[in-house]
């Protein structure tokens, strides 16, 4: 299971600038918040979030994982624990407290075989 929970992580960073493959990771009702605090909910709001963002200059932001820890809460659902780094390289952008890491917690549900994002949060580490 952990195989496959690491799999699905990858996928998702593989897939953060491609909507169709990315949101097929994701159940449903899923709920996402974003590095900047923005949260989102369901599929279809996700898609539109996502879609407009990569309109702007955040395409530019390009974020890499390590997946931390896992902890199963019960057999089908699990909390991950992810270090995220940040690339962004949009112009002009240098802000002394602009956070390069964060941690991101998934919380992954199994359905029918098939690990799922069922939540997403990204805490920002900030420079000290």
């Amino acid at each position: 299971m952990e195989d496959a929970i690491r799999q699905l992580v990858a996928d998702a960073s593989r897939h953060q600038n491609d909507p169709g493959p990315f949101l097929a990771l994701h159940a449903d009702d899923t709920s996402l918040v974003n590095f900047g605090g923005r949260r989102v909910v369901g599929k279809d709001t996700v898609e539109q979030a996502m879609k407009a963002a990569l309109a702007t200059p955040l395409a530019k932001v390009v974020t890499s994982v390590e997946v931390a820890d896992i902890r199963f809460v019960r057999p089908d659902v699990a909390i991950v624990g992810v270090l995220k780094r940040v690339s962004d390289e949009r112009d002009g952008d240098d802000d002394p407290l602009h956070a390069t890491e964060g941690w991101l917690t998934y919380v992954l549900v199994e359905n029918d075989g098939r690990w799922q994002i069922a939540s997403a949060q990204t805490t920002p580490i900030l420079k000290p």
